[in-house]
């Protein structure tokens, strides 16, 4: 059974809006930004 649009489109906001308040927070945190790019310092970059 697939899940119908609705359902669909509801998770998609839910992981989008848990990733703006996840950005929002880690924004305010500096320190927790700062260890977040301390564990991905030597990850190889897309662009």
């Amino acid at each position: 059974m697939w899940p119908s649009w609705k359902d669909i489109g509801k998770e998609a906001a839910i992981v989008i809006g848990g990733a703006i308040v996840a950005a929002l927070i880690i924004g305010q945190l500096p320190g927790l930004k700062k260890w977040i790019s301390d564990q991905w310092g030597d990850t190889p970059k897309l662009f």
